[in-house]
Parts: C-alpha cells; structure tokens; sequence
C-alpha cells in the first residue's frame, strides 16, 4: 500500500463516521470521548443521521466542528457508507452513537497503523457497559483472544479463517485506511446485520489486518441493540457464509467442505433454539439443513427430535 497514505504525514486526518437513528439521549455523551482524543493528528466528525424522529440532526449540528450528514432510513451499513463518500481523511474511524471512546484510542493505532504501512486497519479490545457500569471482563477475556491466542505480533496471521469463526473485530474499534474502505465498495447495504463481518472478511482476502491489546471500544448494551437477537443474527451470519468463495484469492485454504461445516453448525444451533420453543417446522428446516451441509450424528438425532414434535406455532422465525 505505496503513497503518502501510508507513510502517515506529521499530522494525519481521521475522519470520525458517527451513523445515528433516534441516538439523541447518547449522543452528547458520544462527540465527547470523540473529542477528547488527542494526538499527533488531526480529526473531523461526521454524523449521518439514518431518517431519525428525535432530535438527533439538530443536536449534532450545535456541536462545533461536527458535519452532519442526513438521508431516509436506510440501516446502519447506509449511514456509514454515506459517511465514507463524504470523508476527507486519510483514515476513516467508526463509533456508533450509543457507544464510546476511551481516552487515547485514536493516537495510539495510528501508531500501530505507522509500523505497518500495509496493514488495511486496524482493530481493539472492547468492553461493554450498561447502567451498572462496566463488565469485568472484555471481548478478548471473554472469548480467548489476544497475545495468548494470536502471539505478539501486531499483524493477525490467517485473519480471513479467524473471522470466519466469530467477528471479533467491533466495527467502533477499527481505524481502517479510507482508500481500502472506497475499494471494497464500504458496507454491503443489503445487510442489515453483520454487515461489518462481511466486510472484515473481504478486506482480510486482500490485504494484512492489525490489531493491538488494549480497549478501544466502550460499547452500550440496552435494550434497543440490535445485536441482542441472537436467532436473528445467527440467520444473518449463515447469509455471510453463503457469500464466501473458497476458490477466490485470499482464502488461506479454506475449503468449501470448511465452509460447510460452519454452516451446518449454525444451523444445528438454531435447529436446538427451536426445539426448545417447540417450533417443529423451524426446527425441521434447520436440521435438514444441517444433515445436507455435513452428515453428522448430531444433525441427524437433531432432524428425528424436530420430526417427531408437534408444532405449536406461537412463535415465528425472525426475517419470515
């Protein structure tokens, strides 16, 4: 990745890509730990305001220094595209309206991003927070991740294959080259979850991705996050394997029978949700799908289970 880009000048430009719907009574709090990072660069922050009822569009322009940028309702794959094509910067940095920044995110991966001129992005810890304060563990405590599992090297080996087994890579904690972001062509709007996988995945086929230890992402559970539909987004992430080609370039050898197995066990997975609620027609459909992706013992003893329940029919599969 050649060019001034990736020699980061003296004093870089971030362009901070803000999506918000409805975020009025967070998003004060938002700008702030925006703001407050300080650094050998500089920063403009863009709000794009997906079709909101609230106040938010009028509450982001009394903020100086904060463009903001309004469209219909379109989803939040949309409103960070949208704020791409309207970024200056060198570097484009996300956070969502309802999450924060914790003091000296910015300065420090764009140092990482300086030790690796051909690094795409890179991403963070994150650790989440309600209002009981916050968790005690992080994502990386929580899953295994870090130094212990990926080794001390700022660059993540094998990056596309990780990814494919769980998106640890929160969209608020990537500070990605605005150059990479316009050539993958951003988010896939017709996502309307785990649209950030997708892309991660696509960079991650091209180019090197970088992480580094520390927390870069305080993100907000409440009761409006979309992430909380579990079923919803196992359905959403069975869409992102479908996408993925194992003969393309950029694979690291992952083959379709790779492939097949994680599908299958999503669907198993699902197939047991709906066993428990007693949704035998969900429950049939998963299993025959996981049978056909792989022809396990488990897929099978799932499908005889679903085949001999009676249906209740009280709750439906999110999306049908």
């Amino acid at each position: 990745m050649a060019g001034a880009e990736g020699n980061l000048g003296d004093r870089p430009l971030v362009s901070v890509v803000v999506p918000a719907w409805n975020a009025e009574r967070w998003l004060d709090e938002c700008l702030a730990s925006v703001r407050a990072q300080q650094g050998a660069f500089e920063q403009e922050i863009i709000v794009v305001d997906d079709g909101s009822t609230d106040g938010t569009a009028s509450l982001a322009r009394r903020h100086a220094g904060v463009r903001c940028v309004t469209q219909p309702q379109r989803g939040p794959a949309a409103a960070r595209n949208a704020g791409i094509a309207d970024a200056a910067g060198e570097f484009v940095a996300f956070l969502d309206a309802d999450d924060l920044w914790p003091p000296g995110k910015l300065a420090l991966q764009l140092s990482v991003l300086r030790r690796h001129p051909d690094a795409a992005l890179v991403f963070g810890d994150c650790r989440q927070f309600d209002a009981g304060g916050p968790r005690q563990q992080t994502l990386f405590d929580s899953d295994g991740l870090g130094a212990g599992a990926w080794g001390s090297d700022e660059i993540l080996n094998d990056a596309y294959r990780r990814l494919l087994t769980g998106n640890f890579m929160t969209t608020g904690s990537v500070v990605a080259r605005r150059s990479v972001l316009r050539a993958m062509n951003g988010f896939a709007e017709e996502l309307r979850l785990v649209e950030d996988l997708d892309l991660w995945l696509r960079i991650a086929r091209r180019y090197p991705v970088a992480w580094c230890e520390p927390v870069c992402l305080l993100r907000r559970r409440h009761d409006a996050n979309t992430s909380r539909d579990a079923e919803a987004m196992a359905l959403a992430y069975l869409e992102v394997l479908g996408r993925q080609t194992p003969a393309a370039p950029g694979a690291g050898g992952v083959t379709a029978a790779a492939l097949a197995a994680l599908a299958a066990l999503e669907h198993a997975h699902l197939a047991e949700r709906a066993l428990a609620q007693r949704r035998a027609g969900v429950a049939r459909r998963h299993a025959r799908s996981a049978f056909a992706a792989r022809r396990s013992a488990r897929a099978l003893w799932l499908l005889l289970r679903a085949l001999a329940l009676r249906d209740t029919g009280s709750v439906r599969e999110p999306g049908r």
